[in-house]
C-alpha cells in the first residue's frame, strides 16, 4: 500500500495530461480545419455540362427521353439552339419541333484493336465527346488517376473506384499482360517514366489521344461503335426574367470559378463571350482613352463596373474616360458578361436580352463541397498535419516507429536514443567537473572569484545556437568528423551544465555553519580537514541539485549539437528528420522520448546522491 501511495500521484498527473491533449488537439487543429473549411482553394470542383440523354434508343424509336441527373433550370438544346418544348417530353415532339430527326450519327470510328478505336478528331472536341454510343447505348466516359506519382522507380499504383485497363501515357496496359492486381494495388511489369501520366478507365471508355482520336475500351464493344453528330441535349437555363431590361442573372450551380476557361453561355444560340479584353495602351495614370478590340460591353476597372455616360463614352473601339484611372489600374472591357459574383453565381449582361430570349449555359465549374469534409471535424481529421494529434494517434504510431528499423541500423530510434544518453553523459560529466573545480578555485581564492565570476556569467548569454557552428568549424579544421563524434556534444553540453554546478557549489561550500567552523578550528584542522569534513557534505545537497538542473540543460544542449552538427547517430537528428518530413505523431513520439529520457537522467543523478551522501536520507 505505501507503494502504491508513491506512484499514485504520478498515475493522477499521466491521465491528466493524457486527457488534456484531446482538448489542446482541438485547440491547435480546429483553427487550420476552418481554414481548410472556407477556403475555396481547397474544394472539390464539379462540372456541369449540358447531358445527353440516358439512353439513345428512344431517340429511333420516338420513346420518352431521359437524362440522369437532371438540373432544376433545364431547356433542350440541338445544334447550339434552344428547343421550345418541355425537358420531359418524347422524341418525336422533340423532333417535331426541331423539324427533321435527332439521331444524326457521324461515320464509323476506325478499329485499332479490341479496345482502341480512332475517331473524327472533332468526335471528342466540346460536347461531342458525349456522344459516343455502342449501337443504341450510349457509353460513358469515366477515367481516374493514381494516387501517387510516377518516380522512374515505383511500380505499385492505386486507383479510386476504377476497375478497367490501365493506360501510361499512350499506351494501354491489360492485366494480366501490362498489370496485375494485389489487395487493391496496381502493380505494373515496368516502371512508367518521371512525371509521366498514369490513369485507369473507371467508366466505359477514355480518351487516350485526342489530337490523334484515340479512345480506349473498358472492355470489347457488344455492338458496333458511332458517335451522334448530333444528339438533343438537356442544358441548364440561368435564373432571370427576359424582359428586355434585366440584365443580371444567375447560375444554378455556386459558388462558381472565377477563373473557368471552359464556361460557354449562350443567349438563344449565340455564344457570349466572358473574357475580359486588356487595352491596347498602358494605364499610366494620365491617359484617358483607351483601344480594345471589341466595340461594345462592359467596362471594369479594379473590379468594379463602370457606367456608361458617367465614369466613360465609348467612341467605336475607343473608350474614352471622364477621369484618367490610376496608374496601373487594372482595366478590363468585357464584350458580352461579367461574373460580377462568384459565391451566388450572379452573371452580368452587356446588353438586356431580349423578352422571350433564352440565357443558357453549356459548361462551367463549380465549387460542390470542400475536400476535406462537409463539417469542422471532418475537415479536423482529414488534415494532413495535426500540431497536436489525439494521444490515441501518438499511441498507434508508437510499435511501427520503434520498430522502422532494425537494432544494427544507426537510424533505429534505440540505437539513437543510446547515443544520445552517452553525449548527455558526457556533457554532464565533463560540465560538473569544470564546474567543481571553478567553485573550489572561486571559495579559496576570493580575488580570483571577482575577477573571473562575471566573465562566467557573459559566457552564459552566447546562444548556443550560434556556438555551435564556431565550435563545429574549429573541430573540423583539426580533423575530427564531427558527423559522428560525440565530442560536439559533449563540449556544448558542457558548457551549459557547468554554470550551475559554480553557482550552486560555490553556495554549498559558504553555507556552513560559522560555529561548527570555529570548533574545528578550536581542534586545530587542517584546511583539508575543514574541507573535507564541513564544507565538503554541507555542498552535497546544492551540488546534486546543481546537477539535476544541470542533466536537464545538458540533454538540451546534446540534442542541438546533434542537429547542427548532423550527427545521424542520435535523436537530436532523429527530431529534425521527422519534422521536415511532416510526420507530427512521430515528432510527438521522439519529444515524449527526449523528456523520458530526461526524467531517468535525472533520477539517476538522484540515485547517485542517496549513494555518495546517505547521511542526507535523514
Amino acid at each position: 500500500m505505501p507503494a502504491f501511495r508513491q506512484v499514485l500521484p504520478i498515475l493522477v498527473v499521466l491521465a491528466a495530461v493524457i486527457a488534456l491533449g484531446y482538448p489542446l488537439a482541438l485547440v491547435f487543429g480546429l483553427p487550420l480545419a476552418r481554414r481548410d473549411l472556407s477556403d475555396l482553394r481547397k474544394w472539390r470542383k464539379e462540372l456541369v455540362t449540358s447531358l445527353a440523354p440516358s439512353d439513345l434508343t428512344p431517340l429511333a424509336e420516338g420513346g420518352a427521353i431521359t437524362f440522369s441527373p437532371q438540373p432544376g433550370r433545364s431547356v433542350l438544346v440541338l445544334e447550339g439552339h434552344p428547343l421550345e418544348v418541355e425537358p420531359d417530353t418524347d422524341a418525336n415532339a422533340v423532333a417535331a419541333a426541331a423539324g427533321r430527326p435527332l439521331l444524326v450519327p457521324g461515320e464509323v470510328p476506325e478499329r485499332l484493336t479490341d479496345l482502341l478505336y480512332r475517331f473524327p478528331v472533332e468526335a471528342l472536341a466540346g460536347e461531342g465527346a458525349d456522344a459516343i454510343y455502342a449501337g443504341t447505348r450510349l457509353l460513358k466516359e469515366g477515367i481516374s488517376p493514381a494516387a501517387e506519382r510516377p518516380d522512374g522507380k515505383r511500380l505499385d499504383f492505386t486507383f479510386e473506384g476504377a476497375e478497367g485497363p490501365v493506360l501510361v501515357a499512350d499506351r494501354l496496359l491489360l492485366e494480366g499482360e501490362g498489370f496485375n492486381f494485389d489487395q487493391g494495388r496496381v502493380i505494373l511489369s515496368e516502371a512508367p517514366p518521371f512525371g509521366s501520366e498514369v490513369r485507369r478507365i473507371a467508366a466505359d471508355y477514355a480518351v487516350l489521344d485526342a489530337a490523334a482520336g484515340i479512345v480506349a475500351l473498358a472492355r470489347p464493344a457488344a455492338a458496333p461503335l458511332q458517335w451522334a453528330q448530333e444528339v438533343v441535349r438537356l442544358a441548364e437555363r440561368l435564373g432571370g426574367e427576359s424582359d428586355g431590361a434585366n440584365r443580371l442573372f444567375t447560375l444554378e450551380h455556386t459558388p462558381v470559378l472565377e477563373n473557368d476557361r471552359g464556361r460557354a453561355l449562350y443567349l438563344d444560340g449565340s455564344p457570349l463571350r466572358g473574357n475580359g479584353e486588356r487595352p491596347s495602351e498602358r494605364v499610366s495614370g494620365e491617359r484617358a482613352t483607351f483601344t480594345f478590340e471589341s466595340a461594345s460591353g462592359l467596362v471594369v476597372l479594379d473590379g468594379r463596373v463602370l457606367i456608361e455616360g458617367i465614369d466613360y463614352h465609348h467612341s467605336g473601339t475607343e473608350v474614352v474616360f471622364v477621369k484618367p484611372p490610376a496608374r496601373n489600374a487594372r482595366l478590363r472591357l468585357h464584350p458580352d458578361y461579367l461574373l460580377v459574383d462568384p459565391e451566388r453565381g450572379e452573371v452580368l449582361l452587356a446588353e438586356p436580352p431580349m423578352p422571350g430570349a433564352v440565357l443558357w449555359v453549356a459548361e462551367y465549374s463549380y465549387y460542390s463541397e470542400p475536400a476535406c469534409g462537409p463539417t469542422l471535424y471532418q475537415c479536423f481529421l482529414a488534415l494532413p498535419q495535426h500540431p497536436v494529434p489525439f494521444p490515441h494517434w501518438i499511441a498507434r504510431r508508437v510499435a511501427p516507429f520503434m520498430s522502422k528499423f532494425p537494432l544494427n541500423d544507426e537510424r533505429n530510434v534505440v540505437r539513437a536514443t543510446f547515443y544520445t544518453t552517452l553525449g548527455t553523459l558526457a556533457a554532464l560529466g565533463l560540465g560538473g567537473i569544470v564546474g567543481i573545480l571553478l567553485a573550489v578555485v572561486f571559495v579559496l581564492l576570493r580575488p580570483l572569484e571577482r575577477a573571473l565570476l562575471p566573465w562566467v556569467v557573459a559566457s552564459q548569454t552566447i546562444p548556443i545556437i550560434a556556438l555551435v557552428p564556431v565550435l563545429l568549424l574549429v573541430l573540423g579544421n583539426f580533423g575530427i568528423t564531427i558527423q559522428t563524434s560525440l565530442l560536439p556534444t559533449a563540449l556544448i553540453g558542457a558548457y551549459i551544465v557547468f554554470f550551475p554546478v559554480v553557482v550552486g557549489t560555490v553556495k554549498g561550500l559558504r553555507s556552513i555553519d560559522p560555529l561548527a567552523l570555529d570548533l574545528m578550528r578550536s581542534y586545530a584542522a587542517t584546511p583539508s580537514q575543514l574541507f573535507l569534513k564541513i564544507r565538503f557534505p554541507a555542498a552535497v545537497p546544492f551540488l546534486f541539485t546543481s546537477l539535476k538542473l544541470g542533466t536537464a540543460a545538458a540533454l538540451v544542449g546534446a540534442l542541438v549539437a546533434e542537429t547542427e552538427s548532423n550527427n545521424r547517430r542520435g535523436l537530436g537528428f532523429q527530431i529534425l528528420g521527422q519534422v521536415q518530413s511532416g510526420n507530427v505523431a512521430d515528432v510527438w513520439i521522439l519529444l515524449i522520448l527526449s523528456g523520458l529520457l530526461g526524467i531517468g537522467l535525472v533520477a539517476l543523478v538522484g540515485l547517485l546522491e542517496r549513494i555518495f551522501a546517505p547521511w542526507k536520507r535523514a
